[in-house]
This record gives structure tokens, sequence and C-alpha cells, in this order.
């Protein structure tokens, strides 16, 4: 990212934050550290203002749908890269057809 001014101390601590925050996460969920890490840095691209409630008290700031707003696209069980903006999509019809049947 060039012409970003970081203040790369900063920066490592909230890397350092963050990872620390997803590996609790993950382990009390029985999931992969690393893909919740990944989660969490899609969530924070789309929603930074989320990100200082998260540093200070933790993962259970963020909505309860935190995973699914992000924007990252991630590979989903049948192998296929599944895109956030398809996926909330998907499931708004699918709630949608629920409700009309």
């Amino acid at each position: 990212m060039s012409g970003v001014d970081v203040d790369l101390t900063d920066a490592a601590a909230v890397i350092q934050r963050i990872a620390s925050l997803a590996d609790a996460f993950a382990t009390q969920a029985g999931v992969g550290g690393m893909e919740t890490a990944g989660m969490l840095v899609s969530y924070l691209a789309q929603h930074p203002r989320d990100i200082e409630p998260l540093m200070r008290f933790g993962i259970f700031e963020l909505p309860q749908n935190w995973p699914e707003q992000g924007c990252l696209t991630w590979q989903a069980l049948n192998g296929k890269i599944v895109r956030p903006e398809v996926a909330r999509r998907a499931r708004v019809i699918r709630q949608l057809e629920r409700g009309a049947s």
C-alpha cells in the first residue's frame, strides 16, 4: 500500500492482538486459528469502526454474524470459491423463500 502512512509499531501490535483473539476464539470453537484470523481481517477491512471494540474488549464485541460480513472470498466445503456478497444474497433469498411457504 504505497502512500499510506502507518506506524509499524502500532501495526505489529494490532496484528499480534488479532492473532491472539483469533487463536483463543478458534480454540473455543474447535476451528482453525488461521481461518479465524482471516475472517477477522476480512470483517475489519469492511467495518473498520469495529477495530477499537475488538482490540479493547475481544471478539464478542462484534455482531453475531460477523464471519459473513467480510470482504474476502473463501473456499467452500465443495471446493468452490465463494464471494461474500453472493453468499449474503443467497441467504436473504433462502430466508424469503422460507417465509413465503
